[in-house]
């Protein structure tokens, strides 16, 4: 897939990959934007469930005893090759016509325009945003950050929360 872009802040120019968007999906997917969608996700590489679509729910986040091994098919799990999430639906749970399929270069599309400014968001937002992809580090996108990236990929605006 090797979706790359890269986005300017402040004069300096910072390159994003799929790890670091597939991050970012991820923590939308797995609960940053359930209070106003229904989410499901395609997941490729050598982690759980790779290929195969998932819906979220409770029993996604019971903790297991053997952390190597997947609760839904027995298959060991290798966790230097982590599943990348690729694209995932989100569907408006208050209106099913609205939403759409989001990929990781929504995903940065969002992100250049988020920190670009062409796009309204909190300024602690737009921070946050702004620190990870100078830092490189998609795990400092906490999920409101992740929620507002969704729907600036979606809506073209914040409309929820």
């Amino acid at each position: 897939m090797a979706t790359r872009t890269t986005v300017t802040i402040d004069g300096g120019t910072y390159a994003l990959g799929d790890d670091f968007l597939s991050d970012v999906l991820e923590t939308a997917v797995e609960g940053a934007c359930s209070y106003w969608a229904d989410v499901s996700a395609e997941t490729t590489g050598d982690g759980a469930d790779a290929g195969r679509p998932r819906d979220f729910n409770v029993s996604d986040y019971v903790e297991d005893d053997n952390d190597d091994r997947d609760d839904r098919d027995g298959d060991i799990v290798d966790d230097d090759e982590p599943a990348l999430f690729t694209e995932a639906s989100f569907i408006v749970s208050k209106d099913p016509t609205l939403g759409g399929t989001l990929d990781l270069q929504g995903i940065a599309d969002a992100i250049e325009r988020i920190t670009s400014g062409e796009v309204e968001v909190p300024p602690a937002i737009r921070e946050i945003i702004m620190d990870a992809v100078r830092n490189g580090d998609a795990t400092d996108i906490d999920a409101e950050a992740a929620d507002c990236i969704v729907q600036v990929g979606l809506f073209d605006e914040v409309v929820y929360g």
